[in-house]
């Protein structure tokens, strides 16, 4: 039997461990490879005891493991000032941006969330751990994790693993683990506090927490809690000098069409201040072939065009009357966290021990973005709204209706506030079942509630409703339909119902300001949505780090089984899901599912002690999963460790790694959804005739359609279409590979070098057709019109069609596309990962320098895996710029110690590479340039008294994006839209 002297020893020999290999900046991957802590002067070596890291669940000896493991430690988070966990990770090299604060209000529900996308390859296909446990989803529909739920200040560190782990933890580990690793105890109290703001504008965040605990009972056992506090102001894009420059992309006028496209002779430049004139905040009409805008009182003039207007799209102009619609959209949300951690461990007797961990967070999240627009409204002759002079014009010209595209801001900007809340819950029993064999046993009980108000959504009849005026018997402008129940709604061609009409309140249009905010009131509405996730977990453990003795060492073996049960339910608005109001037509959803595993792994000593073989290893893992959705799946993962001197290590895994249906793929009903087409019939534009890669074919299946020669659509907003869920889908499958090597060479003290090649290729990958690519591959496919595409793909009659929410379609245009989540798909992704980390001391003090890195070999995306030779490449497009590092520099001296991080993103492209090899002059620039962000912070610990102070400057020299980025996307959220951002810390132990 152990006994707890030599537990105790043995944690407090791990705990030694951690600490050397992640303080200051971290352990990277390099440091992670020591068997030995370094010994200093006058000190003999330390014989290190086994632990267990990300990736394995066998005790190894240093953190010898043959998948890469690259660390982030507590002091690198802390000398970042991040005061969100999520922003910070999405930094790293290996991690893409797809989901910052200032971006993840793209789309519907999303805003707020921190989900992690390793390698690009999607937020389902990386899996979120905390102290190597799963943890409950936050959006409906899916297991992605939430990051920002997670206590900035409870991080032990961070470990991140690439390539397949389904064998090790299960399902969605297909890109990757991140481990986040909280403290096991704590000791004493700590206060922290910060705050900080923009060098442009008062955009601020501030952070405070709490933290406390104590051993108890002789100590055998150990509690302690934390509070939490983040926030942040919502940033409007007004609020920054590069949001009010408001350039447009516009048709060169020096293009010369007699020399070929070039950088030098773009074809498209960069302009402003410029935007569409098809549109105004009060509204812009033709009359005669001229169009109008609507002045603020509400007469009308000619729209100025007094600079160039695009030769393809005449609406655009500089130096003109016009409008930039992103003008009002936010770049950061306003954003709340509120968090409580507490966790318990106690020693049953000396060698099983109990343990808790609990956890409930609020976070809340609001931001605004555009109002709901028109193209366009209907406004009949007799409006009393309508001007004498106007509605004469329209007599003269015979025109019943004035047709009016429309911004509507004064009717209110629509936007999300979203409150949720996670709950979770860790009960387990761990410890020995014998010198040998140790265990492990835990139940996770998650749930997450959401509670998403979208506000301003417009009740589109009500709207039309109250547009729609006349005069009353006595004079008064009144609702037509208040005076005549039967009067056709002209945007639907029916009778008004009676929900629109009760309690009419007429307004006029013409003119910014024009709505009245009674009117606004009646006509727009707070749709509420109310998600709820939950998850269950039941795990249960062996291992043996020496389960018998080879010649070469101990033969290591970790067995379990798992029992999980996701679950999720969202309950959409009534009328937003009915299709009555400005928000997709989303129905009320939901799903459950469950999966019984059981898995193993090995690793096993080959040969050791031999010239050219310090120490081979080879590791074994397997998983069989069994799912009441999809079957069962199996996985696997072979890895090698190589060490052929003490200083120099090969390693290398290949596994294979598995993503079962999210509940969101499997049962999400039909539901409405809107994208932009740009026709390939067209005989001019984008993906028009001229682009086809057989024309004759092209043309042929267009006519074949009913189109005629010639046609051009005039159609230019987003089309509505309907997608959903497959109850048939099947599992994705991925085949990883890495090698790599280790080098810590003794002739330099303190330095290592680690270098890995990555090759990761997902197979029956889940998604669905682009409607771009549908109404694209219907017309060039050469067997003809009937074929899959063409049936998801809707358009108007020769007369053209009017939908039943008032959109007005000419002839032949496309009206409808539909799209079904389904197995068809292939991605892969091919890299190498370098980390260098030095130590050494200068001048007294003690310097650290660590550099990771990753170059992208292959960023592939199949759109059918049935055709290999049809891929897109990214590589070098912004989403995936070929180099992307960090270069971290601190040094301690005494009581004080500066950081220096620099973040470097390569020079990209401005739009994918087939497109610029294509043509390469197609817009100037084309190219965005290579970028190194510059952050600080100078921290100083005052004496012995606890307090540490701290200031800092993220954004150096105040670098502003590549022209027109602002961050808000996928793929610029790679830079920052802030600006200079200033900040002051303390923290206080006692």
């Amino acid at each position: 039997m152990i006994s707890r002297a030599t537990r105790l020893q043995r944690n407090h020999l791990t705990a030694a461990l951690v600490t050397v290999l992640v303080a200051p900046l971290g352990a990277t991957a390099v440091a992670q490879e020591a068997t030995t802590a370094t010994p200093t002067t006058g000190q003999a070596a330390t014989n290190l005891d086994k632990v267990t890291v990300t990736g394995t669940r066998i005790a190894r000896q240093g953190f010898v493991t043959p998948s890469p493991v690259t660390s982030v430690s507590a002091a690198e988070i802390r000398a970042t000032g991040a005061v969100t966990i999520g922003d910070l990770m999405t930094k790293l090299p290996s991690l893409s941006p797809s989901y910052t604060l200032g971006n993840s209000s793209r789309f519907i529900g999303t805003v707020g969330l921190g989900l992690l996308d390793l390698r690009g390859m999607g937020t389902a296909r990386t899996l979120v751990l905390v102290n190597g446990r799963r943890h409950v989803g936050s959006s409906p529909g899916s297991t992605a994790v939430d990051v920002n739920t997670i206590p900035v200040d409870w991080i032990e560190r961070v470990e991140v693993i690439t390539g397949g782990a389904s064998s090790v933890y299960g399902a969605d580990a297909v890109a990757g683990v991140v481990n986040f690793i909280l403290r096991k105890s704590f000791d004493g109290f700590e206060m922290r506090g910060q705050t900080g703001q923009a060098d442009e504008s008062d955009f601020s965040r501030s952070f405070v927490s709490f933290s406390g605990g104590s051993d108890f009972a002789d100590g055998r056992g150990t509690a302690a809690f934390s509070v939490e506090h983040s926030e942040q102001d919502r940033f409007g894009r007004g609020n920054r000098e590069i949001g009010q420059e408001f350039l447009t992309q516009i048709s060169n006028p020096n293009y010369d069409p007699t020399q070929p496209p070039s950088q030098d002779n773009p074809q498209r430049i960069f302009l402003g201040p410029g935007g569409t004139s098809a549109f105004s905040n009060g509204g812009t009409f033709i009359l005669g072939g001229v169009r109008y805008l609507f002045n603020d009182d509400g007469t009308y003039r000619p729209v100025r065009y007094s600079g160039l207007r695009d030769t393809a799209n005449p609406a655009n102009c500089v130096d003109c009357d016009f409008l930039d619609l992103n003008s009002v959209a936010d770049l950061e949300p306003a954003y709340e966290r509120n968090s409580l951690n507490t966790l318990f461990r106690f020693d049953l007797n000396d060698n099983h021990s109990m343990f808790f961990e609990g956890k409930y967070v609020q976070a809340k999240s609001q931001f605004f973005g555009q109002p709901a627009f028109d193209a366009p409204l209907r406004l009949l002759r007799d409006n009393p709204f309508i001007s004498p002079q106007l509605r004469a014009e329209m007599v003269a010209r015979g025109q019943t209706q004035l047709l009016i595209n429309r911004f509507n801001v004064d009717a209110g900007r629509r936007g999300e506030d979203v409150e949720r809340q996670t709950f979770r819950t860790v009960f387990g029993l761990e410890g020995y079942l014998s010198d040998d064999w140790k265990y492990e046993t835990s139940a996770v009980y998650g749930q997450t509630t959401i509670d998403r108000l979208n506000v301003n959504n417009r009740i589109n009849e009500r709207w039309q409703a109250g547009l729609d005026t006349t005069r009353d018997a006595n004079g008064n402008i009144v609702c037509r339909a208040t005076v005549n129940p039967l009067a056709i709604n002209p945007h639907t061609g029916r009778t008004y119902s009676s929900f629109a009409t009760a309690g009419c309140v007429p307004f006029s249009v013409l003119g910014e300001g024009a709505v009245s905010a009674e009117a606004a009131a009646w006509f727009n509405t707070n749709s509420l949505n109310q998600s709820k996730l939950t998850q269950t977990v039941f795990s249960a453990s062996v291992s043996n780090s020496a389960l018998f003795e080879l010649p070469a060492g101990g033969l290591g073996f970790a067995g379990g089984v798992e029992y999980r049960k996701e679950t999720s339910r969202e309950n959409t608005d009534a009328l937003a899901a009915a299709g009555l109001t400005f928000l997709n037509a989303i129905p009320s959803r939901g799903g459950a599912y469950d999966v019984k595993e059981v898995f193993s792994e090995v690793s096993i000593p080959v040969l050791a002690d031999l010239p050219g073989i310090d120490r081979l290893t080879v590791d074994l893992a397997g998983r069989y999963s069994d799912y009441s959705t999809i079957g069962s799946t199996s996985t696997w993962n072979l890895g090698l460790d190589w060490s052929i001197i003490p200083s120099l290590r090969f390693r290398g895994t290949y596994a294979q790694a598995v993503r079962a249906p999210s509940i969101g793929e499997l049962f999400n009903p039909q539901s409405q959804n809107f994208a932009f087409i740009s026709d390939p019939c067209n005989a001019t534009g984008a993906n028009s005739l001229a682009t086809a890669p057989d024309r004759a074919l092209r043309q042929a299946n267009c006519n074949a359609l009913g189109i005629p020669t010639g046609y051009q659509d005039t159609y230019t907003a987003n089309r509505p279409g309907v997608s959903g869920g497959n109850p048939n889908l099947d599992p994705e499958e991925a085949k990883s590979v890495s090698l790599g090597f280790v080098w810590q060479p003794e002739f330099i003290e303190g330095f290592g070098l680690s270098m890995d090649y990555y090759r990761i290729t997902l197979t029956d990958a889940i998604g669905s057709v682009t409607a771009q690519t549908n109404a694209t591959r219907c017309v060039d496919a050469p067997g003809g019109i009937n074929n899959p595409f063409c049936e998801a793909i809707f358009r108007a009659p020769a007369g053209g069609f009017t939908d039943a929410q008032g959109r007005v379609f000419p002839g032949y245009s496309i009206t409808n596309w539909q799209a079904l989540a389904e197995n068809l798909a292939k991605s892969r992704r091919v890299g190498v990962d370098v980390e260098m980390d030095y130590r050494f001391d200068l001048l007294g003090g003690n310097t650290t320098l660590r550099f990771v890195g990753t170059r992208i070999l292959q960023s592939r995306e199949f759109a059918f895996q049935d055709f290999p030779n049809e891929f897109v490449e990214y590589v070098t497009y912004v989403t995936d710029p070929r180099w992307r590092a960090t270069l971290n520099a601190g040094y301690k001296f005494g009581d004080w110690r500066v950081q220096w991080d620099m973040r470097y993103v390569d020079g990209n492209l401005r739009v994918v590479p087939n497109s610029y090899q294509a043509n390469p002059g197609q817009v100037a620039p084309i190219f965005n340039p290579s970028y190194t962000y510059h952050n600080t912070q100078i921290g100083y610990a005052v004496g012995e008294t606890g307090l540490d102070v701290y200031v800092g400057v993220d954004n150096v020299f105040d670098k502003d994006p590549p022209l027109n980025y602002f961050g808000t996307d996928a793929g610029t959220s790679m830079y920052d839209s802030v600006g200079r951002f200033f900040y002051v810390g303390a923290t206080y132990k006692f």
